[in-house]
């Protein structure tokens, strides 16, 4: 299965960046993501193994982190301006949960060697919090920023971090959870 670990946003941060997206107005050059799926990736581990997945969940359950607050405040163009993305503010606490993540994953055995393919180049790069509002369609790109409608800033609790299996299929992505911990 395919996981990735994210801080969900409230339903009300959902709504506002959906409501952003549609005052862009048409944008045949993208393919916006769903409401329900907006989150902030914390760490993508990938194809993993039934068997190694649970072992993820063990690795997370012992992970303690208090709640905090997120910033969301200005839009950019990520990938080669493949990606449309609402950046958060990088804060300490976003970071240390970011670290911590990546930390007890990385600790399992056999989950490099699953991943491995992908997971090499990713894992030096640098952590950027953002929300990907939409994709460019292939051989297409995002719209210039300025285009695009003022961007508001947005800020919300994060009060739980979940692990999600992501399904690929035809018409785009399903994100189911998996587990969720709460932070205190």
């Amino acid at each position: 299965m395919r996981l990735f670990v994210a801080l969900p946003l409230p339903e009300e941060t959902r709504a506002a960046l959906t409501a952003w997206t549609k005052k862009c107005g048409a944008q045949p050059a993208l393919r916006w993501t769903p409401e329900e799926q907006l989150h902030i990736t914390l760490h993508f581990l990938g194809e993993v193994e039934d068997v190694l997945a649970a072992l993820v969940t063990a690795a997370l359950d012992g992970l303690r982190r208090p709640q905090f607050d997120v910033e969301i405040d200005r839009v950019e163009a990520l990938g080669r301006a493949s990606v449309l993305a609402a950046a958060a503010k990088m804060t300490p606490e976003l970071a240390a949960l970011e670290i911590e993540v990546r930390a007890r994953v990385a600790g399992i055995a056999g989950l490099k060697r699953e991943i491995g393919g992908t997971r090499g180049k990713d894992e030096t790069r640098e952590f950027r919090p953002h929300v990907t509002l939409a994709r460019a369609r292939r051989d297409a790109a995002v719209p210039k920023l300025r285009t695009l409608p003022r961007f508001a800033t947005f800020r919300f609790r994060a009060e739980c971090f979940r692990l999600y299996k992501s399904e690929l299929r035809r018409d785009g992505a399903v994100h189911t959870v998996v587990g969720e911990w709460k932070l205190d």
